[in-house]
């Protein structure tokens, strides 16, 4: 067996709602509103892996500030997941498509992509730039 990419485990008692640890970290989810639902850790998972991206991305370009990404899943057909970056900062076109496709390189992007389609948007005040 192959040393494991990423593990979780989920023990449900009574009820709605399942504990899950990962790693050292405990979670409540829920079909309720006891805690997240699973697709909804699935696109937490997204946002927070194309944060990071961006994030390191525009260090490297110098910029600073906050960077916000909001995925949703759009239930299709297809099935759709809409990837949106909020810069804190304009960057140039290039920039933009160079960040997108930093993107869809990301692990997560690419492990999702046979199941769904993804469309990623960078923007900057409401302006696309990509």
């Amino acid at each position: 067996m192959q040393v494991p990419l990423a593990s979780a485990d989920a023990t449900a008692g009574t009820g709605t709602s399942v504990t899950v640890r990962i790693g050292q970290h405990d979670m409540v989810v829920d079909h309720g509103d006891a805690g997240p639902k699973p697709l909804e850790l699935m696109t937490a998972s997204l946002a927070a892996c194309s944060a990071m991206t961006t994030r390191t991305y525009l260090g490297r370009l110098g910029e600073r500030g906050d960077v916000e990404v909001v995925v949703t899943l759009d239930g299709g057909p297809p099935t759709l997941l809409y990837r949106r970056v909020l810069l804190p900062t304009r960057i140039r076109p290039a920039e933009a498509h160079e960040l997108a496709d930093a993107l869809e390189r990301t692990e997560l992007t690419m492990m999702l992509r046979p199941s769904f389609t993804i469309r990623t948007v960078v923007e900057h005040d409401g302006e696309a730039l990509n």
